[in-house]
C-alpha cells in the first residue's frame, strides 16, 4: 500500500471511533451500558466527592451542648478545642476488572480538629440572652486513604455559629451554624488491567476529584446536670470541579483518560444527635447521625447488589472538647 493509501486508511479508521465527549453531555457517549468501565468510573465520580464530604463535614460543627466559654489567652478571646474521631459508611461502585457494577460498602474514618472563638457575646432580651452571639469556627481534618486505593487527603473549614437563645434553667440552647469546607484532591479506583499481577486489587476505571461543601446546621440542646443532650438538622451543598474519569476498554487497550473538567453538585439533608459528659476542663461527646442519599437517577439499578446511589449515609463520631 502506498503512504497515500496508509494515510487515507488510518484517517478512515480515527473517523470511525467515537470522539469522546464532554463529561457536562455524557462522558461514555449516548446511552452507555450501566456495567461498561466508563459508565463505572462516571457513577464513582458522582458518588464518591459528596461521600468525601459527609466524612469531613457530617454533623454538629461544635461537639456537645456548652456556650462558648473557653479559654482566654492574652489578648486571644474566649476559645474552645474539639478533636474527634468520626467514622461513615461509604457506598460505592466496585471499580474492579471483573465488576458488574456491585455496591462496595467500607467504613471510612477521618481526624478532626476544631477550635470556636468567641466573637460577641450577644445582647439580651428580656429573660433572654446570647440572642446574636458569634463565634468563629476553624476545623481542619485528616481523611486517610481507605476503599479500593482511595487516596488519603486533608479537609478545611471556616465557618460561624450565630446564637438564638443562650441556654439557661429552663431553656434550651439554640444555634445556627454555616461552614464552608474544602477537601483536597482524592483518587477513587486504580486502573490495572488484570495481566499485571502486580496489583492487589485490579480494576478497570478511576475517578479523580476534590470536595467543597457549603452547610447549615441547626441545633438545639439542653443540659441536665453533668449530661448534655443535642439535636439538629443539616443540609449540605457539595459540588466538585475538576474531576476526571478514566477507564479501560479490555486488559490489552491503554487506559482511555477523559481530560475534561466535570462539574457536578449535589445537596443533601441530615439529622444527627450529640450526647455529652461533663468533665473539670471540658466534655466527651459521642455523636451519631443520618444523611440522605444522592441523586438516583445515576445508570445503575438496586437490583442483585448493584450500586444503589440513593441509599443513605450513617455516621458518628467520639469527641474531647476543652472548655472551663
Amino acid at each position: 500500500m502506498t503512504r497515500r493509501g496508509l494515510t487515507v486508511a488510518a484517517a478512515a479508521a480515527a473517523l470511525a471511533l467515537p470522539p469522546p465527549a464532554r463529561a457536562q453531555t455524557g462522558v461514555c457517549g449516548p446511552a452507555p451500558a450501566a456495567v461498561s468501565p466508563c459508565a463505572q468510573a462516571v457513577a464513582a465520580l458522582e458518588a464518591a466527592y459528596p461521600e468525601a464530604g459527609i466524612l469531613a463535614a457530617g454533623g454538629n460543627p461544635v461537639p456537645g451542648v456548652e456556650s462558648t466559654r473557653g479559654i482566654t489567652l492574652g489578648i486571644v478571646p474566649r476559645t474552645t478545642a474539639s478533636l474527634r474521631v468520626s467514622a461513615a459508611r461509604q457506598h460505592l461502585p466496585d471499580l474492579g476488572v471483573a465488576s458488574t457494577a456491585e455496591d462496595r460498602s467500607a467504613t471510612a474514618t477521618s481526624i478532626r480538629l476544631g477550635t470556636a472563638t468567641q466573637l460577641f457575646s450577644g445582647v439580651s432580651a428580656g429573660p433572654i440572652g446570647g440572642v446574636g452571639a458569634i463565634d468563629l469556627l476553624l476545623d481542619v481534618a485528616l481523611l486517610p486513604a481507605a476503599g479500593q486505593g482511595r487516596d488519603a487527603a486533608a479537609a478545611f473549614g471556616a465557618g460561624a455559629r450565630i446564637g438564638v437563645i443562650r441556654e439557661t434553667f429552663g431553656t434550651p440552647g439554640v444555634s445556627l451554624t454555616a461552614m464552608y469546607r474544602h477537601v483536597g484532591r482524592q483518587q477513587y479506583g486504580h486502573i490495572c488491567p488484570v495481566p499485571d499481577v502486580s496489583c492487589d486489587d485490579p480494576g478497570a476505571a478511576e475517578a479523580a476529584f476534590a470536595t467543597n461543601d457549603l452547610s447549615g446546621r441547626l441545633t438545639v440542646g439542653k443540659r441536665l446536670g453533668p449530661v448534655g443532650v443535642l439535636g439538629g438538622v443539616g443540609v449540605d451543598r457539595f459540588s466538585t470541579s475538576g474531576g476526571r474519569v478514566s477507564y479501560i476498554i479490555s486488559p490489552s487497550v491503554e487506559p482511555v483518560r477523559i481530560h475534561d473538567e466535570v462539574s457536578l453538585h449535589d445537596t443533601r439533608w441530615s439529622v444527627f444527635g450529640n450526647l455529652s459528659y461533663g468533665l473539670i476542663v471540658g466534655s466527651l461527646v459521642a455523636e451519631a447521625g443520618y444523611m440522605g442519599g444522592g441523586d438516583p437517577t445515576v445508570v445503575f439499578d438496586a437490583d442483585d447488589g448493584q450500586f444503589e446511589p440513593g441509599k443513605g449515609t450513617p455516621f458518628g463520631s467520639l469527641a474531647l472538647r476543652i472548655s472551663l
